[in-house]
């Protein structure tokens, strides 16, 4: 090769390497580009992703809470629709058709919140498997939006015990989406599971307790405008009883004591039964101060007792009706009412006379009694509206009023699970709205009561000590 084709390969050469030198960089810096561009509009649909999560966990959590306040905290509301989910398994019982309706009306809301959270999982593990947001699988499936009662009770815990891990779940994935919003600069968001203001727990009141020689003890009460009336009976044990009477009513005695509106309880004073009188069958107080009392007299007659306030010796009268062991008898607008077990009514006004003649009819009750099912199906007030008690020893007691305007439910947590209330045995109120709680704790029969003043809208409060 002679010398000038050698200076031109040579030439051609370093040409060859410096274009070589100059593409590679712009390469380099397009593929940089392509990688940075493709990286920013991962990151980008990952912060989109992360703020749509954060939206929807906010709502299902918000959903699945169902009616509860906004002050409770998660636990308590999940045990609260976990009740719920209980109480209305029954499709055919009428007297909670309107709980029923309430729980699928809130079904079809939690999962109509809940829908977008496992859309969004699904979204998120096919296109972002990098993005963890530790979602309770119970909350993660989409529900079936045809039938979203179904869902809703699968995804409810069924004891305390599922509901605290439950809430642990749900506050786990809190934490991990404000991780995953750390991570993308986003401000952190604050999931609804945290309770917020006061303790609505009411004060539970202790009844005096019945003297040690009685047994089969029984507690009765009624709210009158000047102070609650509670009457407790007991019977003389078993064999002396049946030695000494015929009847075994004939062997309860019976006990008085009055409760404040403010809470203070009165002493508790044996009342005395006139030996002309075998037994009374019930009792019941007028709002003068006065207990009245119906039964029957040693020679089976019908008898009348009136109790005049602070008095502890009736002064009595005959009653024409048939009267036994399952006769009634209840104060009602104007005077007091006897409902013998034949059907018939018979009715006194409440003043110093105690002449009952029968009548047709009678005068609405001053008092208002819970219908069939007790505390839990409540009580209603054509000016208030209704009030119900329900719950549990393992799970508390809420109080939820119903107003009769249509405004929205007052429901309060008004005994706690630690509080060893077993049961709420009654629940009475007058038409102004005072009502009181009867309450069965550790004792055979009720032994506390509490009170709310404005039927079920706030209860006399727990001491803070």
């Amino acid at each position: 090769m002679d010398e000038d084709l050698e200076r031109l390969s040579g030439r051609r050469t370093r040409r060859g390497w410096l274009i070589a030198l100059g593409t590679v960089p712009v390469l380099a810096a397009i593929a940089f580009g392509v990688w940075f561009f493709l990286q920013k509009k991962q990151e980008a649909e990952n912060r989109a992703l992360v703020d749509q999560v954060t939206g929807a966990a906010f709502g299902c959590v918000a959903s699945v809470r169902g009616d509860a306040p906004e002050g409770w905290s998660l636990e308590r509301a999940l045990e609260h629709m976990s009740r719920m989910e209980r109480l209305t398994r029954d499709r055919e019982d009428p007297t909670i058709r309107e709980e029923r309706e309430r729980f699928a009306r809130l079904a079809a809301d939690a999962a109509a919140g809940c829908e977008q959270l496992g859309t969004l999982m699904r979204q998120a593990q096919r296109d972002s498997a990098g993005l963890y947001f530790a979602v309770p699988a119970s909350l993660a499936q989409p529900p079936d939006q045809s039938d979203p009662e179904r869902w809703y009770r699968r995804t409810l815990p069924d004891s305390r015990p599922e509901a605290v891990e439950l809430s642990r779940q749900i506050r786990v994935m809190a934490e991990t989406v404000n991780a995953r919003r750390g991570e993308y600069t986003l401000m952190a968001q604050e999931l609804p599971v945290a309770g917020r203001g006061p303790s609505e727990l009411a004060r539970l009141i202790p009844l005096a307790s019945l003297p040690r020689d009685r047994e089969n003890p029984s507690t009765e009460v009624w709210p009158t405008p000047d102070a609650i009336v509670v009457l407790r009976r007991g019977s003389i044990p078993a064999v002396p009883c049946d030695t000494r009477y015929v009847n075994r009513a004939s062997c309860y005695a019976e006990f008085l004591q009055r409760v404040t509106w403010d809470g203070e309880a009165g002493p508790q004073v044996a009342l005395e039964r006139p030996a002309s009188v075998l037994y009374w069958s019930a009792f019941a107080p007028t709002f003068d101060g006065a207990l009245w009392a119906v039964g029957v007299n040693t020679s089976n007659g019908g008898v009348v007792g009136r109790y005049a306030p602070d008095a502890t010796r009736p002064e009595l009268a005959m009653i024409e009706a048939t009267v036994d062991a399952t006769a009634n008898i209840v104060s009602v607008t104007g005077g007091v009412a006897v409902f013998p077990s034949d059907g018939s009514a018979w009715m006194a006004d409440d003043g110093p006379g105690m002449a009952f003649r029968q009548v047709e009819t009678t005068p609405p009750p001053l008092v208002l009694k819970t219908s069939t099912g007790g505390a839990s199906r409540g009580l209603s007030n054509d000016a208030l509206g209704s009030l119900s008690i329900t719950g549990s020893t393992e799970d508390g007691f809420v109080s939820r009023l119903s107003p009769a305007d249509g405004a929205e439910d007052v429901l309060l947590n008004v005994i706690d699970s630690h509080s060893r209330v077993r049961a709420i045995a009654d629940l009475r109120a007058l038409r102004s709205g005072r009502s009181v709680a009867l309450l069965t704790r550790a004792e055979e029969s009720p032994d506390a009561i509490a009170i709310t003043p404005d039927f079920g809208r706030t209860w006399l409060p727990a001491s803070s000590d």
